[in-house]
């Protein structure tokens, strides 16, 4: 089963990406600011992270920044989530590495489609490569 990491300092937002988030057939880790969303992890390797933009502590962006750096966390794919909808904004927060930038107020069901999608392209690279057998040269090939 996936794994999501979902950091937001409003327990309702929290609720409502768990909720939608867990429509997608994820369970659901929740943090409640970005130095939270640090120290779980450094413990463990969801398979999709949503990141509030503006958090106490750290922000969504620095936390993103951090993500990048990890080895164990460098491939797996960030949602920013942010009521900040300017340019500026949100090509800071690409620029940080996020696959993607979703403005507030969301809906649930882009939520679970992007998602969705993340989780689909993330499990299509955890496929093993196809074995690629050599022709031999047959007999009288010489």
């Amino acid at each position: 089963m996936p794994l999501a990491l979902i950091a937001d300092d409003d327990a309702d937002i929290r609720d409502l990406l768990s909720l939608a988030v867990g429509r997608t057939g994820a369970q659901t880790v929740l943090v409640e600011d970005g130095r939270e969303a640090v120290r779980r992890l450094q413990d463990i390797t969801p398979d999709v992270i949503l990141l509030d933009v503006q958090m106490p502590g750290l922000s969504g962006i620095e936390v993103c920044w951090w993500i990048r750096r990890q080895r164990h966390l460098v491939y797996v794919p960030v949602i920013l989530v942010s009521s900040r909808t300017s340019p500026f904004e949100i090509d800071a927060g690409l620029l940080a590495g996020a696959n993607h930038y979703v403005t507030k107020p969301f809906s649930p069901a882009h939520i679970m489609a992007v998602v969705a999608q993340l989780l689909t392209e993330r499990a299509a690279l955890a496929l093993p490569a196809p074995v690629v057998i050599p022709d031999l040269p047959m007999q009288g090939d010489c």
